[in-house]
């Protein structure tokens, strides 16, 4: 079996997450969790093997819920730094999806929420840092050398960079939906089940590499310049992640503009409605939009 059709195989196991009759979907976790009830971990349980369709398999894992991710029972030796941060890619997915639909469903100032350019904005912006997210992870699970005369490039990527950018655009996403933490149900409900399942996952992902500095600067630029990365996604695209402004101390994390907004926007759509996985992959997926 391939590696992607291991992991639609696993994709269509644990069915549509937004389906609120799906045992293994948002609604089913939410109850499970407010009735502290454990999940049968057989269901979620990812098959051991190479690298970088493990890395896939614990992403679809992570789209429902990061927190079983670290107990689907897969492991790959000396990836496995990349694997636990690469696999939260799959929450940013989900958190896409349910902010997207939370805003096509709301209107503000006589407008559908999901026509505001800023609110578009963010979800491009989200966007190109899951797939900025994706090229750094994929190059780490790969053992890509893209910079050899500066090694240790990647696993700094991989493990101080990496988390920073998928809590930012989380964050960011997080405003978007709103302050309702009173909601015990629905969409507001997943997105923060995934927001806090997801900073915790990072945080144990991060305390496995204590020694470098999360705000350290390394050459981010080159890396994203090597062919090993130009040939995943478009270099133009990645260029417009707001979470490249975290290379170093800077707070601020400028949205994408122009034709590089309006190009992330429309493949997010075109995804969202086309059942297709948000990473590099454009794997199939049994959501429903």
């Amino acid at each position: 079996m391939n590696t992607l059709t291991a992991v639609e195989a696993l994709e269509q196991r644990l069915g549509d997450p937004f389906d609120p009759a799906n045992p293994h979907g948002f609604d089913a976790l939410l109850a499970a969790a407010e009735a502290r009830r454990p999940q049968d971990p057989e269901p979620w349980r990812v098959p051991s093997g190479a690298p970088e369709p493990v890395l896939h398999a614990l992403r679809a894992v992570c789209r429902r819920s990061p927190a079983l991710a670290g107990t689907a029972g897969a492991g790959a030796g000396a990836a496995d730094e990349a694997l636990a941060v690469g696999a939260c890619a799959g929450a940013l997915d989900s958190a896409l999806r349910i902010t997207l639909r939370h805003l096509r469903g709301r209107r503000l100032y006589g407008a559908a929420a999901a026509d505001l350019p800023v609110l578009r904005s963010v979800l491009s912006g989200a966007f190109a840092d899951l797939l900025l997210c994706d090229a750094l992870t994929t190059l780490a699970v790969r053992g890509t050398d893209a910079l050899p005369d500066r090694p240790d490039a990647t696993a700094h990527a991989v493990t101080a960079f990496v988390p920073r950018v998928l809590q930012g655009a989380l964050d960011r996403l997080s405003v978007v939906m709103g302050s309702r933490f009173y909601i015990r149900e629905g969409d507001h409900a997943s997105f923060q089940r995934l927001l806090h399942e997801t900073q915790r996952a990072l945080f144990g992902a991060g305390r496995r590499t204590p020694e470098r500095d999360p705000a350290a600067p390394f050459p981010l630029d080159a890396l994203l310049a090597a062919p090993a990365v130009t040939g995943l996604y478009d270099p133009a695209l990645l260029a417009a992640a707001p979470g490249r402004a975290l290379n170093g101390r800077a707070r601020r994390t400028p949205q994408p503009t122009g034709s590089a907004h309006e190009r992330l926007y429309a493949d997010l759509v075109d995804r969202h409605e086309a059942n297709l996985a948000l990473d590099l992959t454009r794997r199939p997926l049994p959501d429903r939009p």
